[in-house]
């Protein structure tokens, strides 16, 4: 819940680099999906499917992420697209620095924030299909939360609930040090920023978390 790096968790610099670049690569792997569904420049025109998109040229998808990749410095991604025309896959580079390891379609990757854009467009469509309202109080959903009962989904996703950001408590930045390889249950992180008091009440500020 704030952007001041000497309230984040410690990493070391090869992972904030390399996190850095996995950034990169998603933002690449979104211009790279639109382009290719989209008839991308150097891909071979072909004909209309029955789905209405153009024939996905893989040799050309390749390029293009080979490419894109290696003039952003991008040290590894994949790039994954599934639709009517089946599944295409292009690769490069590799899951690790240092070393040459391929990233797969089963390459696990830690993608970090990329999750609050994910969270927010599947709650906003959950809000579009009337299952929920954005004006909920997020004790309607979670009712242990502090002041829940004041706070609002629409709050939450734009980072003004006030609510104690879990990062920030040294206990869990001591419990990373200990064990780097442990894994932390929602539970257990909501536990930790529900110990504390409220930054601000909600509404009243806005605070990156």
């Amino acid at each position: 819940m704030t952007t001041n790096t000497t309230r984040r968790s410690r990493r070391t610099g090869s992972a904030r680099g390399f996190h850095r670049a996995a950034v990169g690569a998603a933002a690449a792997a979104v211009l790279l999906v639109t382009a290719s569904c989209g008839g991308a420049s150097g891909a071979t025109p072909g004909t209309a499917t029955t789905s209405g998109l153009k024939p996905i040229d893989q040799t050309a998808l390749q390029t293009l992420v080979d490419t894109t990749m290696s003039d952003r410095m991008i040290p590894g991604g994949l790039v994954l697209l599934r639709g009517p025309q089946g599944e295409h896959v292009a690769a490069h580079g590799t899951t690790e620095l240092g070393a040459e390891i391929a990233p797969t379609a089963d390459t696990h990757v830690r993608i970090a924030s990329i999750t609050k854009s994910m969270t927010a467009a599947s709650i906003l469509l959950l809000a579009q299909d009337g299952k929920l309202s954005l004006a909920d109080p997020i004790s309607k959903y979670v009712p242990e939360v502090p002041g829940g009962d004041t706070i609002t989904i629409a709050q939450l996703l734009e980072m003004r609930s006030g609510l104690y950001n879990y990062t920030d408590d040294p206990k869990l930045s001591a419990g990373i040090d200990a064990d780097h390889q442990r894994v932390w249950t929602p539970q257990e992180l909501l536990a930790i920023a529900f110990s504390h008091p409220p930054n601000f009440a909600p509404g009243a500020d806005y605070e990156y978390s």
